[in-house]
């Protein structure tokens, strides 16, 4: 993995240079200068592959859980409105 690659999962995991100096237990100067290697350390990319891997995790899961609360919703919300319209029925018929 090069620095260039490497700099764009941070972006894409909204990290920054003092995350992963700090998870790598580096100085953010020693991370900096990868930009001049052909390819960053095997630790740091193995690290970032793992950070990618729970990014993804925990917005699969929040997403999962988003789309069955709105399916409790209006799964809700259609109870209601047979509930009005039978009061409505009996309104009328008085």
């Amino acid at each position: 993995m090069t620095y260039k690659e490497f700099i764009e999962l941070l972006e894409e995991l909204q990290l920054d240079l003092d995350s992963a100096a700090e998870a790598l237990d580096l100085e953010i100067s020693d991370i900096e200068a990868w930009e001049e290697e052909e390819e960053i350390p095997k630790s740091a990319e193995k690290w970032i592959k793992k950070e990618k891997v729970e990014f993804a995790t925990l917005n699969n899961t929040n997403e999962d859980n988003d789309f069955e609360d709105e399916e409790k919703d209006l799964d809700n919300d259609d109870d209601d409105d047979d509930l009005d319209l039978e009061s409505e029925i009996d309104e009328e018929e008085k």
